[in-house]
């Protein structure tokens, strides 16, 4: 049974470790950015385990853009052998539900545009495409910009 629970210091080099699977040299992220992330009072980080083996996790941090308070969603890593079970959605759906208890009105991320099965899982979250980074990853590789709009107290907020 997957149990989710706060992100850690003690998490470090298994999150960094994961990391390194999940994601190419020069887009998976730095043992220094992992501990920085770890140690930012701004940033959201949840574990997904199942019996004490690291089946995923997820950070975003707040921020504001244009006078609104929303979420980035900085990495989102599942291990190969938990893949299709449902863990990154309970990853997504807990930070969603982190961010929105904190106030924000959006949760943004960024995918690599050749990266259809993350783009399709996005979508099926409720995330929107609405831009484009050209040479995001590796000075060479566009991402889409997809946003969700997110639902505080009944109404949407934008």
């Amino acid at each position: 049974m997957i149990r989710l629970r706060a992100a850690v210091e003690a998490d470090l080099h298994s999150l960094f470790d994961l990391d390194q699977i999940c994601f190419a040299d020069g887009i998976a992220y730095s043992l220094s950015e992992f501990y920085s992330l770890l140690r930012s009072k701004g940033t959201i980080g949840v574990v997904a385990e199942e019996d004490d083996v690291l089946a995923g996790f997820a950070m975003a941090q707040f921020g504001r853009l244009r006078r609104t308070y929303g979420g980035h969603v900085i990495t989102i890593d599942v291990a190969p052998e938990f893949r299709r079970r449902g863990v990154g959605r309970r990853l997504m759906e807990h930070l969603e539900g982190q961010v929105r208890d904190a106030g924000a009105s959006w949760l943004r991320l960024e995918v690599a545009v050749n990266n259809s099965a993350a783009l399709s899982f996005y979508v099926g979250l409720g995330f929107e495409a609405i831009g484009q980074i050209r040479g995001y990853y590796h000075r060479s590789l566009d991402a889409i910009v997809m946003e969700k709009v997110l639902a505080t107290d009944g109404e949407l907020i934008r």
